[in-house]
């Protein structure tokens, strides 16, 4: 990694230069790696950006699926990607991995690159959707997002902690995220919620609702049933996620197992993402009610079907302030910190 290293802080771009737009080339992966090194110094989380060659091989398995501002020099000034991360379904692709340098930030490359992503790299991909975490320190990211078509479905409260934004300053505490989805599955679908989240999910759906059903989910699960249940623990954010594909008669159990094992792998955050297709996705939202987590929102296409986000806090870090763009994702948030007052009130 030395060498690496080495060769990276050596990289040099010089300013001013015209651009173009690109899908990724696989000789751009060099300069996508010096990017990488240039904003963050040799501290980003995902590894993979700093080797060209695992640039490459992601690109080729599609796992990642890079856009760059190249200028005729072969340089990359921004970069931005589709790619797979936590939903469980791999038709469902987040957004993100945006950074321009700072001599070109005023050229709104970043943007250029996430219209291009939205508009042509998922052609090639035929996703069933696109999502993105955009951070609430700032509404740059959330503006970006809304640019191109993506609407607020939930908000992570205090997902990311503020060590992530030593460099600029930006936080004082743990970093809210909105998620923003856009959809491009048109099958109908039915939606089960809990009688208790109805109104809120009648709300988020709205621009879903000519493709979704909602319906109340007051079954249980049937006796002896399995909770199929994949898990993963973020050390750098301090969070822990579980996507709970179904939902059987031994759930109760898990959660306390999963909490444990977070308690283990130091998470300040814990997530639960219940598959919404199931007519008993309420028994489990009801329990991690009563064991105090709190709704955080709606997921389109998560698991194929749509998911619930229910979320609670093991640590006691303070929240820095949040940032909202749009008018659905302040509200949203009003919904989000009046369940989270009522479940600490039980």
């Amino acid at each position: 990694m030395a060498a690496i290293r080495k060769k990276l802080s050596e990289t040099r771009v010089e300013p001013g230069q015209t651009f173009v737009i690109d899908a990724f080339k696989e000789e751009d992966a060099e300069g996508i790696a010096g990017l990488f090194y240039a904003i963050y110094g040799p501290d980003y989380p995902i590894r993979t950006f700093y080797h060209p060659e695992r640039i490459i091989r992601e690109n080729r398995q599609r796992t990642i699926c890079s856009a760059v501002a190249r200028t005729p020099a072969g340089d990359i000034v921004a970069h931005g990607a589709l790619y797979l991360s936590s939903p469980f379904s791999q038709k469902l692709y987040e957004i993100g991995l945006g950074l321009t340098l700072p001599s070109y930030r005023e050229t709104f490359a970043t943007y250029k690159v996430f219209i291009y992503l939205a508009e042509e790299v998922v052609k090639g991909l035929q996703p069933e959707g696109i999502f993105g975490e955009a951070v609430c320190n700032h509404i740059a990211t959330q503006k970006l997002s809304a640019a191109v078509g993506m609407s607020d479905m939930a908000v992570e409260l205090g997902l990311m902690p503020a060590s992530a934004y030593e460099k600029e300053q930006s936080a004082q505490g743990r970093v809210t995220c909105t998620m923003l989805f856009k959809s491009f599955a048109t099958a109908p679908a039915d939606v089960y919620v809990p009688q208790s989240y109805f109104q809120a999910a009648e709300f988020l759906l709205g621009d879903y609702l000519p493709t979704r059903t909602l319906r109340i989910a007051k079954d249980r699960p049937p006796k002896a049933s399995k909770t199929e249940l994949h898990r993963k623990f973020f050390p750098f954010a301090q969070t822990g996620r579980c996507n709970v594909t179904r939902v059987g008669a031994d759930f109760k159990g898990k959660v306390g197992q999963m909490e444990r094992l977070g308690a283990q792998h130091g998470v300040e955050n814990m997530q639960f993402f219940i598959n919404a297709a199931e007519s008993w996705s309420g028994y489990a939202v009801d329990f991690l009610q009563d064991q105090g987590y709190f709704f955080g929102g709606l997921l389109p296409n998560w698991f194929h079907s749509d998911g619930i986000l229910m979320q609670k806090h093991l640590g006691t870090n303070p929240l820095s302030e949040i940032h909202l763009y749009s008018k659905k994702a302040k509200r949203l948030l009003d919904i989000v910190l009046d369940d989270k007052a009522r479940r600490a009130r039980h």
